[in-house]
């Protein structure tokens, strides 16, 4: 019995590791190759237990290394749903005729499904259009931010395509601003390297950052206010969020992507792709981080 106990603190642990491996680097745009030796965080413990998550797929990155930290199924390719518009945000700024200029959504413009934050036709800048997509994820500003661009959607899918493949998403496949098409699809690294690049912008970090934001359309003849409170609870959590994206769909289950300060100041990025509930996603996302800040050191 005493000899069974022993083995197992010796056995699982090895198990564990073989099973996650939890040794490798993702090649972020911004790491410095020297950091990867000098400067990774380092394990404290090597006997512990596994992080309980409902998400299908999982991963935890630190930023200053490109260390991974946690990892689970890495290599599925999924639908990212709305994390898409990131992208969109970055092609979009590739091609920003000016932020006031004014602009409106068309009946074109129009997907079902969520919280319809702006009526067809009303009048508003690109500023506060570009906010309403990321903030709150709307579908109909997507498509409108997208046809500002002056491409045609064909070209801007082309153009998320181009970008993704600059900045080392190689797994990932984009097939529409909005994220609504499930063949959006990417693994939870290439997500690393969305989110890591995207937030590079500062345009795009203090958007996401944004807990609520409220603007005024014009509609005929009177102003109409907007209100964005952002579907990203965990800004308003004990986390310190520095920005990040959610998406979901029914192919997709529950999604999430966040950049989040230590109190150390050590930053990581944590994507999970499928968790099971709205709630469930950013209690993963709570549980991975924890387990992180307490299971590595950083020098």
């Amino acid at each position: 019995m005493i000899l069974d106990i022993i083995l197992s603190f010796i056995i699982l642990p090895a198990l564990w590791n073989a099973q996650f491996n939890f040794d490798g680097f993702l090649d972020l745009p911004n790491k410095a190759a020297d950091n990867q030796m000098n400067e990774s965080p380092q394990r404290l413990y090597t006997d512990y237990l596994d992080v309980q998550i409902t998400a299908e797929s999982a991963i935890a990155v630190d930023l200053l290394s490109g260390k991974i930290l946690y990892k689970k199924n890495t290599n599925e390719i999924l639908p990212m749903a709305s994390i898409t518009k990131l992208m969109t945000a970055l092609v979009f700024l590739d091609h920003n005729p000016g932020w006031q200029t004014e602009w409106s959504t068309i009946p074109a413009d129009r997907r079902n499904g969520g919280i319809i934050y702006l009526n067809t036709g009303e009048i508003l800048s690109l500023d506060n259009l570009f906010k309403t997509t990321l903030i709150v994820s709307d579908n109909d500003s997507a498509m409108a931010l997208s046809r500002a661009t002056g491409l045609d959607e064909q070209e801007f899918i082309n153009q998320m395509n181009i970008k993704a493949r600059q900045i080392g998403m190689v797994n990932a496949q984009f097939a529409d601003p909005t994220g609504l098409k499930s063949a959006n699809q990417a693994t939870a690294g290439d997500l690393v390297k969305l989110l890591n690049y995207a937030l590079q912008n500062e345009v795009i970090a203090k958007t996401t950052g944004m807990t609520y934001y409220e603007f005024e359309v014009q509609n005929l003849d009177k102003k109409r206010p907007v209100k964005l409170r952002n579907t990203d609870v965990l800004l308003k959590s004990y986390l310190n969020v520095l920005g990040g994206k959610t998406g979901s769909l029914e192919e997709s289950g529950y999604n999430l992507a966040v950049k989040i300060k230590g109190e150390k100041n050590q930053e990581i990025i944590v994507v999970t792709l499928g968790s099971k509930t709205n709630a469930d996603r950013f209690q993963d996302v709570k549980a991975i981080t924890d387990w992180v800040y307490n299971n590595f050191q950083w020098n």
